[in-house]
């Protein structure tokens, strides 16, 4: 039977890689979300199909499968260790001079049958279930004629034990929250949540600071944004950093948190 797949999720605000709070801009940080919004991208959607699509395995769990790239890949690791939404992951960015069919003939064959294929605009994504893990390859085409290949390998086995999985952080009642990603890179732990909720701008800003307060962190100088459409604050304590990003569009608040820490 041939494989289908769901319909693929969407968010409507992604959050962007973790920088220095003290020199972001709004407008360099949407500058420099792409990289960001793109892996996400590729890992939600991997969540969406593996949540629906994946049954309880009998396999037992084994090393993470590895995918092979062209040979004239760059291949960049997004993270040493990533949890999307309590799932553990592995997120992979890779440039080739391949056009986009001859990429995702490459991949077709590095991932075996049986494989799902589906377009999503000029993308091509294959999807791919291996014993306890899933395999989500996305095939973006460059301005240049290259590609762009977001791949993400997901924990199938941790993902149904990740299903209702609390967020540790108080947020303002009746949010939803889209998104929760972890990962530690390099000794630096970061954590995004995306979520949206019907309550102004001041009140999401007012709950969240006083969840951030509990945990030692507090705002650190004026607001960074300060609009009737949004509104930006950085947070700094002991505890680490935070930065809060509110957006309201057509009666929603959309918010996006991101906290950084050291690991010891």
């Amino acid at each position: 039977m041939k494989p289908t797949l769901p319909r693929v999720c969407a968010v409507s605000l992604i959050p962007f890689r973790p920088r220095s709070i003290r020199a972001w801009a709004p407008r360099g940080a949407m500058q420099s979300a792409k990289r960001s919004r793109q892996a996400l991208a590729v890992a939600l959607f991997a969540l969406c199909v593996l949540f629906v699509a994946v049954a309880p395995s009998a396999a037992l769990a084994g090393a993470w499968p590895l995918l092979a790239h062209p040979h004239d890949a760059q291949v960049e690791s997004i993270g040493e260790r990533v949890r999307l939404n309590g799932v553990p992951m592995r997120l992979t960015r890779v440039i080739t001079t391949l056009p986009t069919e001859a990429a995702t003939a490459h991949y077709r064959g590095a991932l075996g049958t049986p494989v799902a294929h589906a377009q999503t605009g000029d993308t091509q994504v294959l999807t791919q279930a291996r014993g306890d893990f899933f395999i989500t390859v996305s095939i973006a085409p460059l301005p240049d004629g290259r590609s762009e290949v977001l791949s993400s390998v997901a924990d199938s086995g941790a993902a149904r034990e990740a299903v209702g999985r609390p967020a540790g952080l108080t947020l303002p009642a009746g949010s939803e929250l889209l998104s929760d990603m972890e990962s530690i890179d390099g000794g630096l732990a970061s954590r995004q949540l995306v979520l949206i909720n019907l309550h102004s701008l001041r009140t999401n800003l007012d709950r969240l600071s006083a969840s951030l307060a509990a945990r030692g962190l507090r705002p650190d100088g004026p607001p960074l944004a300060d609009r009737d459409d949004a509104l930006a604050q950085a947070f700094s304590g002991a505890a680490g950093e935070a930065q809060l990003v509110l957006v309201r569009r057509d009666g929603t608040t959309s918010a996006v948190l991101t906290l950084r820490s050291r690991q010891p």
